[in-house]
């Protein structure tokens, strides 16, 4: 692979964007790195750059969408692919690829009205979790616990933002025992995360506690199950497991992020992703 030049598209170098292009340096690569910001490409079958392969770590979803839509028009192979960023970025697109695959997700619903989703919840039963179609982190998350908040919830959903916040998304609440799982998918599974929280949002954004586990087979066979109902080659897979010990697919992240992490759970992610450019290249 040597005099091969990765291209890592970025919106901040971060720790993460710094880490894997040392290791793609260590590897025998050349790695050019551009600002998501100062890319205007036109939209055509030209070849951008030298038709290298390219690492789309743009913190953006919109970004990002369309960077490796057209990037990969014009010959590019982009990881991940437009079609994984497309469905990751949507939550109800991501459950509906995983619900297509018969993985074992929580029941979901979306919903365009204050008043069919306040009833339709009702007929479910509260507790139930909202949250934007599009978003990470944790943000606009809520547990809803009755009709009352449901209405003002609701409310809130539809009278502001713009046309894509008026999409209601609407998920089982699951009783975790106060944690969830993270598996990452590297091709294959290559290791995971417990987040602890006595909050039941156990982002590490919001505060979570990352800690290493040992991924059971099962657990791994269903992120690598999950990663392909969406396509996905380098991504990171939400696991949520009920108090009973059952276990489902939340939510899978394609732009993998580790800075918070990397130093509990001694995986080492950049390594593994920059292998895995190496042997997609062969």
């Amino acid at each position: 692979m040597q005099g091969h030049e990765v291209h890592l598209v970025y919106t901040r170098l971060r720790t993460e964007e710094r880490m894997l292009a040392d290791a793609l340096r260590a590897r025998g690569f050349g790695v050019r790195t551009h600002a998501d910001s100062e890319l205007v490409l036109p939209l055509s079958r030209e070849r951008w750059q030298d038709g290298g392969p390219v690492l789309m770590r743009s913190m953006s979803f919109t970004r990002a969408r369309y960077l490796s839509s057209i990037l990969e028009v014009k010959g590019s192979r982009v990881l991940n692919t437009a079609h994984c960023i497309a469905t990751c970025g949507d939550k109800a697109l991501t459950t509906l690829a995983l619900a297509r695959a018969e993985v074992p997700i929580p029941w979901a619903f979306v919903g365009f009205e204050e008043e069919a989703c306040v009833a339709q919840m009702q007929e479910r039963g509260f507790p139930v979790v909202t949250k934007p179609v599009l978003g990470s982190w944790g943000r606009m998350v809520a547990r809803v616990d009755g009709v009352h908040a449901a209405e003002g919830m609701m409310s809130m959903r539809f009278e502001m933002g713009g046309a894509q916040d008026h999409v209601a998304l609407v998920q089982q609440y699951i009783d975790k025992p106060g944690y969830d799982l993270r598996v990452y998918v590297i091709g294959k599974s290559v290791g995971g995360m417990r987040r602890r929280s006595e909050h039941w949002v156990t982002n590490t954004a919001r505060g979570a506690v990352p800690e290493r586990y040992e991924v059971p087979e099962s657990h791994a066979r269903l992120a690598e199950q999950a990663a392909r109902a969406v396509g996905g080659e380098m991504v990171a897979v939400d696991l949520l497991e009920t108090r009973a010990g059952e276990v489902m697919v939340n939510e899978i992240n394609h732009c993998v992020e580790f800075a918070r992490s990397i130093e509990f759970t001694g995986i080492p992610l950049p390594e593994l992703m920059a292998d895995y450019v190496r042997e997609t290249l062969r």
